[in-house]
């Protein structure tokens, strides 16, 4: 062996060396943020059990460290603790991340999902009269309190229908927690239409079947998508303990106390979701924004 060769073997084996060595450094401290919004079905109690209880055992099977879970009731306060790193894993809403965290920030994750897409569904009362979102004139319509995508997706039917944001045309505006709050005013006949998430209907119409006699799903104006909600890492943490954590977090489906805290959150599996995942959620906002600067320019030009 030439000593040119020596030197070609030795650089191998310490690059090799060097990058076993980055390996094995153990991955910070899991430091998850939740933004309440994403449990607003489930009692905060549960949520905060559970989730301690889950962390405590993937660190210990997987001898991860991790914070206290932090609780943000608003996404201003979880976007800068998650930009600052002192939280380095967020359960957030979709659209909200869309909005307010830059895309640069955040890498692929998990999160419990539903094995059925959870839409944001139109729904209305038969005798309402609505058929198409130019309908909505004049009508009092139902939303979920605090939900960035209930409120740009309405806006942005509005616009598409009318040529120009004009929230006055619409009836009186209610503000719901809950899916099935929404759902049990418009079969009561306190609204004519909502925007509800689909799992939170069907649920109210599994306990009360006459709720579809009276109510109906627009399916033409539902928002698709795979769930409201995402778990999404900060690129502060390198993609090899990202996954390390990911495998740790699948693990949930695998076990019966696994499967008792999905449950928990109303959850069929655990799964990876990937920053693609949000696509939706950005050409929603792009045809958002291009329809309302459309909208002032025509107003400037009157």
């Amino acid at each position: 062996m030439t000593s040119k060769h020596v030197r070609a073997w030795l650089a191998v084996v310490l690059l090799a060396i060097s990058a076993g060595g980055l390996h094995a450094e153990p991955p910070p401290p899991m430091a998850i943020g939740f933004y309440t919004p994403v449990i607003r079905d489930i009692p905060r109690k549960d949520v905060e059990v559970s989730l301690r209880f889950w962390i405590e055992e993937m660190a210990r099977s997987m001898k991860l460290t991790y914070k206290p879970v932090r609780f943000y009731d608003d996404f201003a306060s979880l976007r800068r603790d998650f930009l600052d790193g002192e939280i380095n894993f967020m359960v957030a809403t979709a659209m909200g991340i869309v909005q307010y965290v830059p895309a640069s920030a955040i890498a692929d994750g998990f999160s419990g999902y539903k094995l059925a897409d959870d839409h944001l569904v139109l729904v209305v009362r038969r005798e309402s009269g609505i058929r198409t979102p130019a309908d909505l004139a004049g009508k009092r319509v139902g939303l979920l309190d605090g939900d960035e995508l209930s409120h740009i997706y309405l806006e942005t039917l509005l616009m598409q229908a009318k040529g120009k944001l004009d929230w006055s045309r619409l009836g009186p505006i209610s503000y719901e927690q809950r899916s099935s709050k929404l759902t049990h005013r418009l079969f009561f006949g306190q609204d004519d239409a909502a925007l509800i998430n689909r799992s939170g209907y069907e649920a109210a119409l599994a306990l009360n079947p006459q709720i579809g006699q009276k109510l109906q799903i627009l399916d033409d104006y539902s928002f698709k998508s795979r769930s409201p909600h995402i778990g999404l890492f900060s690129t502060s943490i390198s993609p090899e303990h990202r996954e390390l954590i990911i495998q740790g977090g699948l693990s949930l489906n695998d076990t019966v106390r696994g499967q008792q805290v999905l449950e928990i959150y109303h959850a069929d599996r655990m799964v990876r979701t990937p920053v693609s995942d949000l696509e939706p959620y950005w050409e929603l906002l792009k045809t958002h924004r291009a329809l309302k600067a459309a909208s002032v320019t025509k107003r400037d030009k009157r």
